[in-house]
């Protein structure tokens, strides 16, 4: 059956999801035909997903992004970007309502493929989150006169818009990256930088090494959320369309969740990434794998008989390839000279080079139990030091940059969760802070954690409450010890909290804190039953993504209430499209 169709036919999906039966249409209207009389028509998310192998999870977790082939007819494609150029002709961009305006977007987003890919990269039960955006480019007037510069000052990191919260580097968020219309270089692709998942920041040498994504309609990727990337610069005569959707990891991987033929990890063959950080590489595969000892790839696989002195030594700014591979052997000193290897590698965090203090962070989790004294004091200086200049503004709406320490500790596991439940009782907020991070990263092995985290619902630091909240979300444990809490987040607001902290959409930090909270339940799934009357009345909350996120908390409450309240708000808002095929806005 050929996959064309002539003008003015809709589509439907086919059982072999390959080709598109149309649809008859009268009047302007479609019919469709009788079960009884064709196959029964079926969709995308009907079908089982495509899940990715061991070299393109590991190609993820090197380059922070990869490239989806998938099954979706042209036609799919040029019916969605008809639609965005009418979006761009009558009105503003709809940014969240992209979906909904497109509703065409759910045969990609579907697809066996890219459900397969999510699936393998954050499991089964993944989040979709209300954030998407149509990234509209129209043709420059002007090119400037160097592109590649050009493209480089646009490198950047994205916020996890609306809500500020620290980077982490276990790849939980992912980022999908949709053309509906050819785009070659001309047009202007987003660039990518791998391998920069890690950053704090973006350096020069991050923007010179950026790469077209560059495809024909219907080219995807799906990105670490943290890569650095940047809009190129359109010399078509045609305006662009990237479109953008968010995914979240519900639950803390239990075993590969991906076609997995070997749970031990190799570099790839083919690494884009401008340096080699198998240190860091290795510790996410292990985590993705569910292994309790993230360190345990490397550990196994590396043997160090050289002097700690000399490896020291080793360490320059000028030779980075040199200081990464004298970074993989300090990772595992004879046990004597474990002191010393820690002493040198804590020099490195924090630091300019990225790919440097992001190796040196996993090389100490990798030493483990002797890095951890030396780990909890900087972080206690670093909070009695106070905020950098700006890094509060940035728990508005951006994105917070915690302590490598933070990070190193929460690599190591269940080994530094006593330390970092005696740092929340510190008097500094910076402190308390990057100790709630890190026993969130740790998930589950931190559950003994979960009562003094909880009494950090009640600080007077909104961002440490929100810390808080994201923590409990992913260690989950005895979930009845702070729902009671959590849940009065949704109906009681602190009035220090009112003050609107973005001017661009007027959010406080009350919105904030039920964002995290509604978060939370969502990752809470049944675990969240106690709080369903408060998640039935946070659909109506004036903060859009905290009713999307109720709605997906409810989804998976699955009791009859909850499935009436969100079938009730599905078809209070749906639109009639037989009638009137666009929306007026």
């Amino acid at each position: 059956m050929s996959s064309h169709r002539s003008a003015g036919q809709a589509y439907q999906p086919h059982d072999d999801l390959r080709h598109w039966v149309p649809a008859k249409t009268f009047h302007g209207c479609r019919t469709f035909p009788h079960p009884a009389m064709e196959q029964r028509q079926m969709t995308y998310s009907q079908t089982k997903p495509v899940l990715l192998n061991d070299d393109q999870m590991r190609n993820y977790i090197t380059d922070g992004y990869i490239k989806l082939d998938y099954s979706v007819p042209a036609e799919v494609h040029e019916a969605i970007a008809v639609k965005l150029d009418r979006m761009l002709e009558l009105g503003p961009n709809l940014g969240n309502n992209v979906l909904p305006h497109a509703p065409e977007f759910r045969h990609i987003l579907n697809a066996p493929e890219v459900r397969g890919a999510l699936v393998s990269l954050l499991g089964s039960d993944y989040i979709e989150h209300p954030h998407r955006y149509c990234h509209n480019m129209a043709p420059f007037d002007k090119p400037p006169e160097d592109i590649a510069a050009a493209v480089g000052q646009r490198s950047h990191q994205d916020s996890y818009t609306p809500m500020a919260r620290p980077r982490q580097h276990y790849p939980r968020y992912a980022r999908i990256i949709y053309y509906p219309r050819d785009t070659p270089v001309l047009h202007g692709p987003t660039h990518v930088t791998p391998g920069t998942q890690f950053n704090k920041r973006v350096t020069e040498e991050d923007r010179a090494m950026a790469m077209p994504m560059e495809g024909p309609a219907g080219s995807l990727w799906i990105t670490h959320f943290d890569v650095v990337h940047a809009a190129g610069v359109n010399l078509s005569d045609a305006t662009r369309h990237m479109i953008k959707f968010i995914y979240i990891r519900r639950t803390e991987p239990q075993a590969p969740s991906w076609n997995c033929d070997s749970e031990r990890w190799q570099n790839p063959a083919n690494v884009e990434a401008s340096y080699d950080n198998e240190v860091a590489w290795s510790h996410m595969w292990d985590w993705m794998c569910g292994k309790s000892d993230r360190c345990e790839s490397f550990r196994s696989a590396a043997a160090n008989d050289a002097d700690v002195s000399e490896l020291t030594a080793a360490l320059s700014d000028e030779d980075v390839h040199g200081s990464l591979a004298a970074i993989r052997q300090l990772a595992v000193p004879k046990p004597a000279a474990a002191g010393e290897a820690v002493s040198a590698l804590v020099e490195l965090l924090n630091k300019d080079h990225q790919a440097v203090r992001a190796a040196a962070t996993y090389a100490l989790a990798t030493i483990g139990e002797a890095a951890i004294d030396t780990l909890v004091t900087r972080v206690k200086e670093a909070g009695s030091a106070g905020w950098e200049d700006g890094a509060q503004a940035t728990w508005n709406e951006g994105t917070v940059h915690l302590l490598d320490e933070a990070h190193a500790l929460a690599g190591m596991g269940a080994p530094a969760v006593c330390a970092l439940i005696e740092l929340l009782d510190s008097t500094d907020e910076w402190t308390r802070i990057n100790a709630a991070f890190a026993l969130g990263e740790i998930e589950s092995a931190a559950a003994e954690a979960v009562p003094a985290l909880t009494r950090l619902l009640d600080d007077d630091s909104h961002r440490v409450v929100r810390t808080a909240l994201d923590s409990l979300g992913t260690i989950g444990g005895d979930s009845d010890q702070y729902l009671p809490r959590m849940r009065r987040f949704f109906v009681e607001s602190r009035a220090e909290w009112d003050e609107v902290l973005t001017g661009k959409r007027a959010w406080s930090a009350c919105d904030q804190v039920r964002l995290n909270a509604a978060t939370t339940m969502a990752r809470l799934g049944p675990a969240a039953a106690s709080a369903e009357d408060e998640l039935i009345h946070a659909l109506e909350d004036p903060c859009g993504y905290v009713g999307l996120l109720a709605t997906d908390a409810l989804q998976h409450l699955g009791s009859p209430t909850a499935n009436q309240a969100v079938m009730d708000l599905v078809m209070a808002q749906r639109w009639d499209s037989s009638l009137y095929p666009e929306r007026p806005w």
